[in-house]
This record gives structure tokens, sequence and C-alpha cells, in this order.
């Protein structure tokens, strides 16, 4: 009986650790896939060019997470290129995370603009949303006279 009990335990444990491996290693490669999920890699674009997207949308990250899957919607643009309205999906740091009216930059295929890749390494990680409710903060109390903490 208590060798079942043991066998039992540890093919328990097997079996976690084989789908942990199994999911860090389907996180690792989305993580580290060139332009992601919901992107274009620039070596497959015809005509690659310097943009920007404008956020206009963006779904929330859960609390306390580093990386969050998120549908971001925007307006892409660069040179010779109309506006035009995209979305993105894929998982981002959280440090990176974009709030409406944000401007992120991109590489953008001027001949099908709908393909791009936002570079995520240009992108600082103080645009944070809690950074911009800090200043505004600081800057409401500046206005009502109130010396800063």
């Amino acid at each position: 009986m208590g060798n079942f009990i043991l066998t039992s335990m540890l093919s328990s444990l097997l079996m976690t650790l084989a789908i942990g491996g199994a999911l860090m290693f389907v996180i690792y490669r989305i993580v580290r896939a060139k332009g992601g999920p919901g992107q274009a890699p620039v070596s497959a674009m015809a005509d690659p060019v310097p943009g920007s997207l404008l956020v206009t949308a963006a779904a929330m990250p859960s609390r306390n997470s580093l990386y969050h899957m998120t549908r971001i919607t925007g307006i892409v643009s660069g040179e010779g290129i109309a506006p035009t309205a995209v979305q993105y999906s894929g998982l981002i740091k959280t440090s990176n995370w974009p709030s409406p009216g944000s401007t992120l930059p991109v590489t953008v295929d001027r001949a099908d603009p709908t393909k791009f890749a936002i570079l995520w390494d240009q992108v600082a990680a103080s645009d944070s949303a809690l950074d911009k409710a800090e200043a505004l903060a600081a800057a409401m109390r500046a206005k009502q006279g109130e010396s800063q903490p």
C-alpha cells in the first residue's frame, strides 16, 4: 500500500512538472517570437518603414503580473502611409502597458499597413498608467498650492 501511494505521488509530481515545463516553453516561444502574435516580422514586410501606433484601446492587465495577453486597437501611420486602423493581440510586459492616447513606435509595411511590428524595446517602461496618474496628481497638488510629500 505504501509503494502505491509513493508511486502515485511521484507520478502526479512528474505530470505536474511536465505540464509546467510545456507551458513555460510555450510562453517563452511567444515572448521571444519575432513580431509575436498579431504582428508581422519585419523580414516578411515588402516595404518596411518607421511609423507609430496611436493606441485607441487596450485591454487591462491582471494585477501583479509580469506579462499578460492583450488586444490593442489603434491607428498605424508612417511616411507615405494613410492612417490605418489595426489590432494587435499578444503577450506583453505589463511595465510597457500602453493606455489609450499613447503612441508606440512601430515598423510598418508601406505595401500593407495592417502588417506592423511594435518596437517594444523602444517603449519606455515609465509610460505606465500609474506614472501618468502620479504626474497628473502632482500637477493637481501644485495647482492647489499644496507641497509635494
